[in-house]
């Protein structure tokens, strides 16, 4: 029996295969989960704005203790005679307070203040990483979504050619040889659409992880909508005379210029913080009484130490504080240079594969079928075709992720920097 009259005889249900594809595409829920909505759920926890207010709390508590003067001191002295009948019965009154004429204070309530700045960088930083990290994980289930529509696809492609030619091997136009492979490529497709559901229920645990509540709110419909390529960045020069105003260099500047500022406190030892008294004092005799006034003033004297200890510890932490500024700012300018770099080669291979590689697989797909509905052709090289469209969709899904996560991480590093 010719192959080609019984390709021939195909032709008409490979027309009504196709548009039955097209229309069993997959349809989404109405409203999915977009980025936007998951960031903003996230980002709205409760846990996370009690992290956030907390850091700021303790560091405004700083700024609070470094301005207050310490408490003054009432001290009361009574001073009872053997014998009263001959000397006065005694009583003084005192009240003390520490003062601080070395400006020490002033310098260390700017040093608080700058902690607070430092602290409120690192939080723009630690929001940036989370961020990040919410956004990777959303991007992972859309890539892992669309791997799994394209599955879907070639799947329902197979089993619709399998059922075709179920039905013409009974009826004697094609050998049991094509369907049996037919049905292998089934076999095997069932199997990858299994392993990509395993990844993709994975990606979206991992998700709801951070998010409890989407694991509620998604109970229903679990879809996820976005553009998985991303946009072009910036020119590199934007970022790069921007690198300074990053959160995580500025939380270092701001700890250097806090650390800066208390070594700069201790080293005005040389007018050392004093007390001063002012009080009354009563005379009670039996024949006389009288009050007068009551001063006194205590004055450290730094002869046995000058602060030494404090001040080479604030000295040293200062410097350590430089010189993690200096390889911050170093290993951050280089990652922003490699995933500016690797990001815009993604872009560009993701447009060449879209330019040449769809032209490529339509025609490979156009030339296979029509050379099967002729007989050029078996089944084998019908599959294969199949297999490079599936493959060619997978490749380019793939492509933009990666692009995708270089965005992430270059958004990451650059958080705090003008758009």
């Amino acid at each position: 029996m010719s192959l080609k009259p019984m390709i021939n005889r195909l032709c008409p249900t490979l027309g009504l295969l196709s548009a039955a594809l097209l229309i069993a595409w997959p349809s989404h829920a109405k409203s999915p989960l977009t980025e936007t909505d998951l960031l903003e759920q996230v980002m709205q926890q409760a846990s996370v704005q009690d992290w956030v207010n907390g850091r700021l709390d303790e560091a405004q508590s700083d700024i609070i203790a470094s301005s207050h003067w310490e408490n003054p001191t009432f001290s009361y002295a009574m001073d009872l005679p053997g014998k009263r009948d001959q000397n006065a019965f005694e009583n003084a009154y005192m009240l003390s307070q520490k003062i601080d004429l070395s400006g020490r204070r002033g310098l260390r309530q700017s040093a608080a203040q700058q902690n607070l700045h430092a602290v409120e960088a690192g939080i723009q930083s630690r929001l940036a990483e989370f961020k990040a990290q919410t956004r990777q994980r959303f991007f992972e289930v859309l890539h892992l979504q669309r791997r799994v529509d394209v599955v879907n696809i070639w799947s329902r492609r197979l089993n619709a050619l399998q059922a075709i030619l179920q039905k013409r091997e009974q009826a004697g136009d094609v050998s049991g040889y094509e369907l049996k492979r037919v049905q292998r490529e089934c076999a095997t497709a069932m199997t990858r659409q299994q392993t990509e559901m395993a990844a993709l229920q994975q990606s979206w645990e991992k998700l709801f992880a951070l998010w409890p509540e989407g694991a509620k709110t998604l109970s229903a419909t679990r879809t996820v909508s976005g553009e998985l390529l991303p946009e072009t960045p910036l020119p590199l020069e934007h970022f790069l005379t921007q690198l300074q105003q990053t959160a995580a260099l500025r939380r270092l500047a701001k700890q250097q210029s806090a650390l800066h500022l208390n070594a700069q406190a201790e080293e005005r030892w040389q007018i050392p913080q004093f007390k001063l008294g002012v009080g009354a004092k009563t005379f009670d005799a039996p024949t006389y009484s009288d009050t007068g006034v009551l001063v006194n003033i205590e004055v450290p004297l730094p002869l046995w130490s000058q602060n030494n200890a404090e001040r080479l510890r604030l000295q040293a932490q200062t410097q350590q504080a430089a010189s993690e500024y200096q390889w911050a700012y170093q290993k951050t300018q280089g990652e922003i240079k490699g995933l500016w770099q690797a990001l815009n080669r993604l872009l560009q291979a993701a447009a060449n594969l879209e330019r040449r590689g769809r032209a490529l697989s339509n025609e490979l797909m156009t030339i296979a079928e029509s050379s099967y509905r002729g007989g050029e052709i078996g089944i084998l090289a019908l599959l294969d075709a199949y297999r490079e469209r599936q493959a060619f969709k997978l490749e380019r899904l793939d492509l933009a992720y990666k692009a995708r996560l270089a965005r992430i991480e270059l958004d990451r590093l650059t958080a705090g920097m003008t758009p």
